[in-house]
């Protein structure tokens, strides 16, 4: 149990305390633990669900940035394709470029960290406003204007800014994982004294328990765990440093000794294509 972490634990206790309580209560020491069980089930439920992590809000301030580079990405392209395109008027090539310019000058900004890009759409506010004219003079697929793309992009920094508040807010009043650390440990602790108690149970002369009651009432506690321990095993692992003394591998396509083979010698990747342009 030592490798849940606490919305494994939330998990762990909803299945013992809900699915599984008429298990539970078919021995004293389950009827002993119960109400300690479910006091600290209680306490795990009232956390937040961005308080499991370190970085609360990770997949919220994600899908906010996938639609902010989404929006960015099609202004930059579009206003280049507009101004590459021969036959369009000089007016609107005109009101691509500065939207481009304005807006989305290189396609680098829409890589920049999270709070760049909520600091740019601060910044691009009045931008939106001065350019309304000129923004709304260019069509969009759709039907739209580019107008309409560019306050949605303006829009989607804003929300940024606003996930990026709520995490400060949540790190500040300590509901993260470091708050819940405690609480994560208390609940292993507790169960781990549970489960020592019911083997005493069971182990008991006379006891009318079935032997196999604790593995029961703990599979899917021990499956979350066993789950867990896996996942980090997963990991990749460095390659290991050779002993001292032990004799180095040879280099790719260095001779070897007599009758061994040579070391095959990887093709040199092929040279990059460079685009002069380096936002297209």
């Amino acid at each position: 149990m030592r490798n849940l972490t606490i919305g494994g634990l939330k998990l762990a206790l909803r299945d013992l305390l809900d699915e599984r309580a008429d298990e539970l209560r078919l021995s004293a020491t389950g009827r002993l633990y119960e109400p300690r069980l479910r006091s600290k089930q209680k306490e795990i439920e009232a956390i937040p669900d961005a308080a499991g992590t370190q970085a609360p809000l990770a997949r919220e301030l994600s899908e906010a940035d996938v639609r902010h580079d989404g929006i960015g990405a099609a202004i930059f392209f579009l206003c280049k394709a507009i101004e590459a395109h021969p036959s369009v008027a000089r007016e609107i090539k005109a009101a691509a470029a500065a939207a481009q310019q304005a807006f989305v000058p290189k396609l680098d900004v829409l890589r920049a960290p999270y709070a760049d890009e909520a600091s740019a759409a601060l910044d691009n506010r009045p931008e939106l406003t001065r350019l309304k004219a000129e923004l709304k003079a260019v069509a969009t697929p759709g039907g739209g204007s580019l107008h309409e793309w560019v306050k949605a992009f303006v829009s989607a920094g804003d929300e940024i800014d606003k996930l990026l508040r709520r995490r400060a807010t949540l790190l500040a009043t300590g509901e993260n994982a470091a708050a819940t650390g405690p609480l994560r440990g208390a609940v292993v602790g507790l169960l781990g004294r549970f489960r020592e108690a019911l083997r005493d149970e069971i182990q008991e002369e006379g006891s009318r328990l079935p032997a196999d009651h604790e593995a029961r009432l703990f599979a899917y506690i021990d499956k979350l765990n066993a789950d867990r321990e896996r996942g980090g095993r997963g990991r990749a692992v460095p390659a290991p440093t050779p002993a001292p003394g032990a004799p180095a591998a040879p280099a790719p396509g260095a001779p070897t000794a007599p009758g061994q083979p040579t070391a095959p010698v990887e093709p040199a990747p092929e040279e990059p294509v460079v685009v002069s342009d380096p936002d297209l």
